[in-house]
């Protein structure tokens, strides 16, 4: 005769769905995965800009030694072609491709096709430089001098690369690459600055972490 007792105590079967817990668990381990992988793609960003920077401080330093070679002085370069002004203030017009304050300054840029040009700053154009690609990360300066002639005092990075009276030997350059990595604007003082000088080619760096 079959027994009509029911077992009451027994484990119950686990009920469908998330209880709140679960799904504020789940919630927080995306939100943890999301910051890690904007930090990651942000680290991923800033490599790039800076591996474009030391590309070009290598290449406009590398122009400008072949060009004092023949020409017995460096050419600044400058957005401006104030080549007839060996040395200038670090003016935020001054560099190339786009001033430093432009709403879209912590995108690419879009120079002028390599394959044009006509539309490059003409100092650029007299040394030969012309980047391996067309849009830009980051904005560039040359500044230059005649044996005797003083660096600037407008000019805060020229100084603290070569000091005041790094220019009364020899004829002189330093070159600066200005990265926006987080999108601030405002040049010099709010971005991250890389350089390098006529007779340095190891980069200093100033307001890392901008």
């Amino acid at each position: 005769m079959k027994s009509s007792y029911t077992n009451t105590t027994g484990p119950r079967r686990a009920q469908a769905g998330f209880t709140l817990v679960e799904l504020m668990i789940v919630v927080v381990i995306i939100v943890i995965l999301a910051t890690m992988a904007a930090y990651g793609y942000g680290k991923w960003i800033s490599r790039a800009r800076r591996a474009e920077a030391v590309a070009m401080l290598a290449e406009m330093s590398a122009k400008e030694q072949v060009y004092i070679g023949e020409f017995a002085a460096y050419l600044p370069l400058r957005a401006d072609d104030a080549l007839d002004a060996p040395s200038t203030n670090e003016s935020a017009a001054a560099f190339y491709p786009i001033s430093p304050d432009d709403a879209g300054f912590n995108s690419r840029r879009v120079a002028t096709s390599i394959a044009n040009p006509a539309g490059w700053p003409q100092t650029w154009r007299a040394v030969g430089l012309r980047p391996r690609r067309s849009e830009l990360y980051c904005t560039y300066i040359v500044n230059a001098g005649r044996a005797g002639q003083a660096v600037p005092g407008g000019a805060d990075y020229g100084n603290r690369l070569l000091g005041a009276a790094g220019g009364t030997i020899t004829p002189w350059f330093y070159a600066l690459a200005a990265c926006n990595f987080l999108g601030v604007g405002g040049l010099p003082n709010n971005v991250h600055v890389m350089g390098v000088t006529h007779n340095s080619s190891v980069i200093r760096e100033f307001n890392e972490g901008q």
